[in-house]
């Protein structure tokens, strides 16, 4: 059995490949979107938790969107009601908030 299965691991090695670079891509954010949600992030944050606090909530933050959105799909969700986005990026929230 572990013959066949490195047989078809062989066989199928360049597909394994795309499919594991393809999935791994394909909810990244440009780096100069992340920035820009970094400072924006960063200039609200740091009033209310400080600037240490601010940047490790926001680096946190951006980390955790950009592994589940791409830009565009970021972007249609900023376009949503305030509650909408709130619910959307919630996960990042929480998540980023007992880390600070």
């Amino acid at each position: 059995k572990l013959g066949k299965l490195v047989n078809m691991i062989k066989k199928y090695k360049l597909l394994i490949i795309f499919i594991i670079l393809l999935s791994s891509k394909t909810h990244a954010l440009s780096p100069e979107y992340e920035k820009q949600l970094y400072i924006g992030c960063y200039s609200n944050s740091k009033t209310y938790i400080g600037p240490d606090g601010a940047k490790i909530y926001c680096t946190c933050t951006v980390d955790k969107l950009s592994k589940k959105f791409s830009d565009k799909e970021l972007d249609l969700i900023f376009k949503q009601k305030p509650e909408d986005i709130m619910k959307a990026t919630e996960f990042a929230t929480i998540k980023c908030e007992n880390n600070k």
